[in-house]
Parts: C-alpha cells; sequence; structure tokens
C-alpha cells in the first residue's frame, strides 16, 4: 500500500516545523562555537554559582511553572471545559520540559497531544486549548506594559521599550478583536470571555504578576552568580529581551544568551553564556522535577484513562477469527 499523500496545509505544516528545528539547531550550533571558544571563561563563570544560587534557580522557576499551568486551566475554565488538576499538571509539565529543549510553541503541541490523549472526549478542544495560551500572553502583555511605563517614568528607561511592548501589547488586541467578529459562533472565542470576567481576570493577573516576577529574579541571580556586576533593572531588561528573542525558533539556550549579550554588551562572552546556560540548565532540572512528580501523581488516573481509550477504539474480530474486520 503506498504511503498516504499530505494535503496542501500538511505540508505547509511540515516545512515549517523543518524550517523551525533548522533555526533552532544552526542558533545551538552557533552556542556551541561560542561555548567552544570561551570554554575557560564559561566554566568559570558556572563554577561561580554556588548550591544555594542553583537551588533558588531551580526552585523559583519550578514555582513559575505550576502557577503559568494554574493560570492555564484557570482560562479553560472560564471557557467551560475544565482540566482536573491531575491532569493539568501531568499535561503541562512535559509541555514545559519540551520547551526547554524546543521552540515555545512545538511545547504547547505535546500539552495538546497529551490532553487528548489522556482525557479522551472530555477534552477542551485544540482552539480552546491554543487561544488559552493566548490568553495568557494578552495578560502578560498587559502586566509588562504596565511596569515597562513605570520603570520608564521611575528610573529613566529609554522610552523605545515601552514603546515596543506597548505595540506589541496592542498587536494582540486587536488580533483577538479580529478573531471574536469572525469567529463569534466557535467554541475556541469563548475562551477570550475570562478577559471580560472581573474575578477571573483578577486571579489571572495575580498568578501571572508573580510569574512575571519570579523570571527577573532568576535572571538577577544568574547574572551576579557567573560574577557580572548587574542591578535588578537590567536583569528585567536582560528578561524582556529574552521574551523577544524567544519569538523566534531559536530554543531557550540561544535567547537567554542573545539576550543577556544584548544588555551587558561589554561584558566577557564566556560569562554571558555561562549565564544563559545556567538560567536554561536550571530552568530544565525544575521542569523535570515538576514532570517527575505530576505523573507519579496522576500515573494511575492517566494509564486507565488510555487504556480505556484504546480498548473503546481498538477494532473487534469476527468470533470465531483471529483477524481483524
Amino acid at each position: 500500500m503506498g504511503a498516504v499523500p499530505l494535503s496542501p496545509d500538511e505540508v505547509i505544516e511540515k516545512s515549517r516545523l523543518r524550517r523551525d528545528l533548522t533555526i533552532a539547531g544552526t542558533a545551538v550550533l552557533a552556542l556551541g562555537v561560542v561555548v567552544a571558544f570561551n570554554a575557560n571563561d564559561v566554566a568559570e563563570g558556572l563554577t561561580q554559582i554556588s548550591v544555594l544560587e542553583a537551588t533558588g534557580l531551580v526552585g523559583l522557576h519550578l514555582l513559575a511553572l505550576v502557577l503559568r499551568a494554574v493560570a492555564w486551566g484557570l482560562c479553560l475554565d472560564g471557557a467551560g471545559s475544565r482540566v482536573p488538576p491531575r491532569e493539568l499538571h501531568a499535561t503541562s509539565a512535559p509541555r514545559f520540559l519540551a520547551d526547554t529543549v524546543v521552540p515555545t510553541y512545538l511545547g504547547a503541541w505535546v500539552r495538546i497531544a497529551l490532553v487528548r490523549m489522556i482525557m479522551g472526549k472530555r477534552a477542551p478542544t485544540i482552539g480552546q486549548m491554543i487561544t488559552a495560551d493566548g490568553v495568557i500572553l494578552l495578560v502578560e502583555a498587559g502586566i509588562t506594559v504596565v511596569a515597562v511605563v513605570a520603570l520608564t517614568l521611575g528610573v529613566g528607561l529609554p522610552w523605545w521599550w515601552s514603546a515596543v511592548v506597548i505595540g506589541i501589547a496592542v498587536g494582540g488586541s486587536l488580533l483577538v478583536r479580529g478573531l471574536k467578529r469572525r469567529y463569534e459562533d466557535r467554541p475556541f472565542v469563548r475562551t477570550f470571555d475570562v478577559l471580560a470576567r472581573r474575578h477571573t481576570l483578577a486571579g489571572l493577573t495575580a498568578l501571572l504578576t508573580i510569574v512575571l516576577v519570579v523570571q527577573p529574579v532568576r535572571f538577577w541571580i544568574s547574572i551576579n552568580g557567573v560574577g557580572i556586576d548587574a542591578t535588578f533593572i537590567e536583569a528585567v531588561l536582560a528578561f524582556l529581551a529574552t521574551s523577544v528573542i524567544g519569538g523566534l525558533p531559536v530554543g531557550p539556550g540561544p535567547a537567554s544568551v542573545g539576550a543577556t549579550g544584548v544588555v551587558f554588551s561589554d561584558a566577557e562572552l564566556g560569562l554571558i553564556a555561562a549565564s544563559g546556560i545556567g538560567l536554561a540548565a536550571t530552568a530544565f532540572v525544575a521542569a523535570a522535577i515538576y514532570s517527575v512528580v505530576a505523573l507519579a501523581v496522576a500515573g494511575p488516573a492517566a494509564r486507565a484513562a488510555f487504556l480505556s481509550r484504546f480498548r473503546r477504539d481498538a477494532p473487534s474480530a469476527p468470533r470465531g477469527t483471529g483477524t481483524p474486520r
């Protein structure tokens, strides 16, 4: 039997995936070259990070991951498609683990696949799950606008930081408005309604504010830990730059290194690389711990759901024969 031909959409998606993985691989290769040519400085920077600092980096990132998962579940609750806590964390943790290795949007598809596999017909639609990520990004954009404008007015942050962040937030809001107008009868659009619910929006804002405070603290610990003298404001700028660069399919390691290099261009390249590697490595450890614990807690229920679905979907054989219909 010949191979089933791909649809035009599948061809485009495969081409995009191949392109993004090529870009990510090139970025990782470039980071490897930087590390190789500055191996002594990188090693010196990493060894300066104390056990206490490394533990703090892991713990803070673990906190941020758990809160981000809860926020995602809150968005789906508002859309009328609840994901129970065990399934929520068992599917979110591997997604975050994938995020530490591949570009972020690929990690999102990992969670979608796991939710559909474990929950079966009870799962939210793919559109609702994607839109829930979009709602989180919009709320984070709003929080970031407030923070950046406050920094611009309070400590003299260059005006163009505010302009860039406001432009991104406005663009996202216009996109949502257009989607709601065009697809108002689709289930996934209901996810955006959480933005109009005061209590849900307040909960999302509180959760994501903690997440967005935690990350610059991690940058500040890591950058100072490797021997670069950085203020907290500079750490905030490095985090913002990482968020912008992270929108490209380059992967988390190169994004952290590139952003740190933008803000601390006069620092030694090896120490810049060490800081980015420290952030990426501790993020991986935090996501791995989260995955092990979440899957251990949800293991029996997840396996039961999967086996039940497998038995339901498996073809039955006619009596008296050993071959399927």
